[in-house]
């Protein structure tokens, strides 16, 4: 690319003799300075330069929920998305590239947006809001130049030239540090500038406004392309996460302020639920604008079954939290606005979530912290987006008769404990309450080899590939082969062009004497790899022991014809060759590939056996 080039979102490569684009996993160093703080990055995917016919393309655009935090690979609603459109069209290929990018806002969507525009999407999925005051040169960020939306954006145009990369990397060397980050600090703490933005203040509506312009540049964008896009409102965790600070503005002498606020906890703790919404609401008369007051009013009508009520006030409660990490309530109603005016289908995923959660409201049963949802919110979104895609009739062909399932696919527990321990770590830091990290003490998802093996993989750096392996391997030892398959299909569903996990499954079944499954699972492998003739080998057996008899003679053939074939198996295969030949009537066949066997392997006592067999009984 050359000295001083800006960071490109793709690069081109070479696979097989075709080109591609590859995804730069360090785009991100557009927007953050990857000296002073962690630099969230992307997966490397691959997609076609020249994309084939029957290929069907996405895009998926936003910040740290697109990306599937704190999840990996399969996980997140891109990748669930991709399996259920792929079962669901079978005739197509699908691409469904995740471009989430953790702490980056709409300013980075709409800069990104530019150079996805000319590589073919079909379709560009968008899911953001929630970052809009701390990511990457939002309003009350430390990655900032000011609140003038106009500013920023010309700001992004500007450094895709190279003379102001070199202008920045001039300013990332003689800028000093801020002494006052901690060294672990995470991402989250190292981006909030201005902790406080209190509701309806000025930074508060100028941010909504940024949010609106640049929401209706992407799609205008989009527009003049003929892109289709699909939209969807935001959801976040409003019944299991206190607001993590209010703008208290006492009415009353501050110690009777404390002293019924303490009096109404007591109450609600012990589910005297009509006594502490009295007390709360007699504070509330006082300081309607305190968000913690909302949240505890909001939990009171839960207890006494209001759950209307209930809602409204935990919703309150969540656009009243003075630190912005949740959007509010009105970029939702902006966003479906805007979705109206132009016409552009929107997905109500925060329908989905509240018709997912006891008494409509979501919390720790769907999400992980106070944002990101769990597998089984990612895979709600997927299948949001993916009904929403069906509706929109965007793929002509007839889909097939697959039906969903209603839980996430191929996400095992080791997957639940990557994303846990990642939370578990996260929670114990500002902005939640910052307490010494005694991970002895986390409380493991499902069997607690799962949580060590996840463990190693977060902290010991293993291979996510290796690490779904070794409980494969362990659940095997288990003899729990539907466990062990999970793990491999994990493997498979983002890696599917990997022929290892197929053997893997094939083998389990294998053991399970199911050889219908082992002989199409064996099959799927050699769609990818031949393996010197090995699986063509398993294959004939498993053929073998359902009668497909002539099958089995082809498969063995194909095997004895590598050259690459091992000696055991080879051996092996010449001798079961045989003993079909027999079966089949053609005794001759078989007595010449036994004379053959004894004449290059006369150790292998069998054949020697068989054969004197055979013509005695001639």
């Amino acid at each position: 690319m050359g000295v001083f080039s800006p960071e490109p979102l793709f690069k081109e490569i070479s696979k097989s003799e075709q080109k591609f684009y590859q995804v730069n996993p360090y785009v991100a160093k557009r927007y953050f300075d990857p000296n002073k703080t962690v630099l969230p990055t992307l997966y490397p995917e691959t997609f076609q330069k020249n994309k084939s016919p029957g290929t069907f393309r996405i895009f998926c655009l936003g910040g740290s929920t697109t990306a599937g935090f704190p999840f990996d690979y399969q996980v997140p609603f891109p990748q669930q998305l991709k399996y259920l459109l792929s079962e669901t069209y079978p005739d197509h290929q699908f691409e469904v590239i995740n471009l989430g990018l953790t702490a980056i806002n709409s300013f980075s969507v709409l800069d990104i947006l530019e150079d996805i525009i000319d590589k073919e999407p079909d379709l560009i999925i968008i899911y953001m809001g929630h970052n809009e005051f701390y990511g990457a040169y939002g309003s009350a960020s430390t990655i900032s130049i000011g609140q003038n939306g106009y500013i920023i954006r010309f700001y992004l145009k500007l450094q895709r030239l190279r003379i102001t990369q070199f202008l920045k990397r001039i300013i990332y060397l003689i800028k000093p540090s801020n002494s006052s980050l901690k060294k672990n600090e995470t991402l989250m703490e190292k981006i909030v500038g201005e902790k406080n933005v209190y509701y309806k203040s000025d930074r508060y509506l100028s941010t909504l406004r940024n949010f609106d312009h640049n929401l209706n540049l992407i799609l205008s964008n989009c527009l003049k392309k003929d892109i289709p896009v699909i939209l969807s409102n935001l959801v976040s965790n409003v019944k299991d996460l206190p607001p993590f600070d209010s703008n208290e503005e006492v009415g009353i002498n501050k110690e009777s302020h404390d002293t019924l606020l303490k009096k109404g906890d007591n109450y609600l703790l012990s589910k005297q639920y009509q006594k502490a919404l009295e007390i709360y609401s007699k504070v509330f008369g006082f300081d309607s604008s305190s968000a913690k007051i909302w949240y505890r009013l909001g939990h009171s009508y839960l207890g006494l079954k209001d759950s209307l009520q209930g809602l409204n006030f935990l919703y309150g409660a969540k656009d009243r939290d003075a630190i912005r990490f949740r959007a509010t309530e009105e970029f939702n109603k902006l966003i479906q606005y805007t979705a109206i005016r132009r016409s552009i289908p929107i997905v109500n995923i925060k329908e989905l979530f509240q018709q997912n959660s006891p008494q409509r409201i979501p919390g720790n049963n769907l999400f992980c912290d106070h944002l990101h949802p769990d597998p089984r919110g990612y895979y709600l979104m997927a299948l949001g987006y993916y009904r929403e895609i069906i509706d929109q009739k965007l793929l002509t062909t007839t889909p097939s008769n697959f039906s969903p399932e209603e839980t996430p696919y191929f996400v095992t527990e080791l997957d639940w404990n990557i994303g846990l321990i990642k939370t578990y770590r996260l929670v114990h830091r500002w902005p939640f309450s910052e307490k010494k990290i005694d991970y002895k003490k986390y409380p493991a998802y499902g069997d607690l080899e799962s949580a060590q093996e996840a463990y190693n993989y977060i902290f010991n750096h293993q291979n996510w590939k290796r690490a779904h392996y070794k409980m494969g391997e362990y659940y095997q030892q288990l003899k729990e082969f539907k466990k062990a398959r999970d793990e491999y299909f994990a493997v498979s569903m983002y890696l599917p062009d990997n022929p290892d996990p197929y053997v893997q499954i094939a083998q389990t079944y294998q053991k399970e004497k199911n050889w219908k499954q082992c002989e199409k699972f064996y099959k799927k492998a050699l769609q990818f790899k031949n393996y010197g003739g090995v699986i063509n080998y398993q294959l004939a057996l498993a053929q073998r022991e359902q009668n497909n008899i002539t099958q089995a003679i082809n498969n063995l053939q194909i095997a004895l014809n590598h050259s690459k074939l091992p000696v055991e198996q080879r051996i092996s295969a010449k001798y079961h060759l045989a003993t079909l030949y027999v079966e089949v009537q053609k005794k001759s066949t078989g007595v010449e590939i036994l004379e053959e066997l004894i004449r290059d392997y006369p150790q292998f006592k069998p054949a020697h056996q068989f054969l004197r067999k055979l013509q005695s009984s001639r």
